[in-house]
């Protein structure tokens, strides 16, 4: 039982990944480009490092996915924390993004709403947490922790 909660979980996973990198292509963008605008997309500033933390992409490929996009105007870079750069989207980067995510950003709405509709909000707590026990794993059979 538990084999096939492990198995229809990252089908799951995979199947929303695969629609993610649909959604970056139907609007010309590569799939590291909309990491990096999802991630300034909010407002805020963030370092190259914080990014390639959050979505676990090299920072060599995030750099160059920021050099691209400070070429094209599309991103800026607003001070230096220590040794990083912290980048924020310009305004021409805000209806880029806006434009660029606006699909994906429907059908996660969607699909949120539905499912929240149908299940508690606990399931992302759930997926949290299997994220962290997944993770945790090697730590704790390396006795890491």
């Amino acid at each position: 039982m538990i084999e096939d909660c492990v198995r229809r979980l990252v089908l799951c996973i995979n199947r929303i990944d695969g629609k993610y990198y649909d959604l970056a292509r139907e609007n010309s963008a590569g799939e590291n480009e909309v990491a990096v605008l999802c991630t300034l997309a909010d407002g805020g500033v963030h370092s190259q490092k914080s990014i390639c933390e959050e979505w676990l992409i090299p920072k060599t490929t995030i750099n160059t996915v920021v050099h691209k996009m400070l070429g094209e105007g599309l991103v800026k870079v607003t001070n230096h924390s220590g040794k990083e750069k912290m980048l924020a989207l310009t305004d021409e980067g805000k209806t880029y993004a806006d434009r660029t995510l606006a699909g994906m950003r429907a059908a996660e709405l969607s699909a949120m709403q539905k499912t929240l509709e149908r299940f508690s909000p606990q399931f992302i707590d759930a997926m949290e947490a299997f994220a962290q026990y997944f993770i945790d794993y090697k730590e704790e059979k390396n006795g890491n922790r």
